[in-house]
């Protein structure tokens, strides 16, 4: 595997190699857009190409190196992600990483050391970083990977050199999932509620996906029908799941930009929907009948905020579902939807 297996993204990649042909590799590089788009993909390219005896701007994929690199088992590639159960990454880490970028390679040309996720850094462990990317030894690189470039702190950010990776084509998304064994009418569906990302699409593979339709429709019920009783019903049978939820409510994003496009159409055309209308035809038509754009618009602006409050802010996913129907009921105008730092 190397530069070439990446897909949709020639600019990043094009950046990459251009720095290795002419040996200007920068020492802090971040790589930044959105989840499931190749960027770690792109990580490891780029050590095996810092580190692959025949040398050039992409590796052979075959060598003793590119093996061990691929295999995960290279003395002087490091990668630091997520403790097992935690939802950040301790000072203690980066501390044991700047002790082992300190020494020379042990078998190959250069240490290379990944952080993904980037974001998960706690502040202290930033702050701590910041010594190797202001003095990096000559032969040693670090790869910051993250989804979510502003999480990290404006020091940081500036001493690394940004590649940003964008949304992969729908096609080459249904593409990749059908060479997975995925049938063609799943991995169009599937496409086009993934946005560009193939860790969204795993989120709507198998059951999951028909679970996560029920789920969506119920809180929409509950925003608009005379009593809210299903979508709570849905949001208490989510039982909280931070990750759960947040699948959901990506998938009523999705279903309202649908809703949104119905809306202001002059007629409804299933065809113009792809996939998803032939999936949700009815139920699309039937929910876009119950307002109009400017309620559409709200509403995505509600979802937004309930997503971002339980993403960045922590709430308890239960409370920012109901919270989110109350405000759908009474038409609320939501405001700004403002991001707070969390709990870092």
């Amino acid at each position: 595997m190397g530069f070439a297996e990446i897909r949709d993204q020639d600019r990043a990649v094009g950046t990459l190699r251009r720095a290795l042909a002419a040996s200007k590799v920068p020492h802090a590089y971040l790589f930044e857009g959105p989840a499931g788009v190749g960027k770690s993909l792109a990580a490891t390219a780029l050590s095996m190409a810092l580190n692959c005896e025949r040398e050039g701007s992409d590796a052979c994929g075959e060598c003793g190196s590119c093996r061990k690199i691929l295999e995960d088992v290279h003395p002087d590639v490091i990668r630091i992600g997520l403790p097992e159960g935690k939802k950040l990454i301790p000072i203690d880490a980066v501390r044991d990483l700047e002790k082992r970028l300190y020494f020379r390679p042990h078998e190959g040309r250069a240490k290379v050391a990944v952080i993904d996720p980037a974001d998960g850094l706690t502040e202290p462990a930033a702050n701590a970083l910041l010594k190797t990317l202001e003095e990096p030894r000559a032969d040693a690189f670090l790869v910051l990977v993250t989804s979510r470039a502003s999480a990290l702190l404006a020091t940081v950010r500036s001493r690394c050199q940004r590649v940003r990776f964008r949304a992969l084509g729908q096609d080459t998304v249904r593409e990749i999932l059908e060479a997975e064994g995925v049938s063609p009418a799943e991995a169009s569906v599937v496409a086009m509620l993934a946005e560009g990302g193939m860790d969204r699409a795993a989120r709507y593979l198998g059951e999951d996906l028909e679970a996560r339709i029920e789920a969506a429709f119920d809180l929409f019920a509950g925003a608009t029908e005379e009593t809210p009783m299903k979508g709570l019903a849905a949001a208490a049978a989510l039982k909280g799941d931070r990750d759960e939820v947040v699948a959901v409510l990506d998938l009523m994003l999705v279903i309202l930009g649908e809703v949104a496009f119905l809306r202001s159409a002059d007629a409804w055309d299933r065809q113009a929907l792809g996939a998803l209308g032939e999936r949700l035809g009815p139920r699309l038509e039937e929910l876009a009948r119950r307002g109009d754009v400017i309620e559409a618009a709200k509403h995505v602006a509600l979802v937004h905020r309930a997503k971002e409050g339980i993403e960045r802010n922590n709430q308890n996913a239960q409370l920012a579902l109901e919270g989110m129907l109350v405000a759908m009921r009474g038409n609320f105008d939501p405001g700004p939807i403002r991001v707070g730092m969390g709990a870092r």
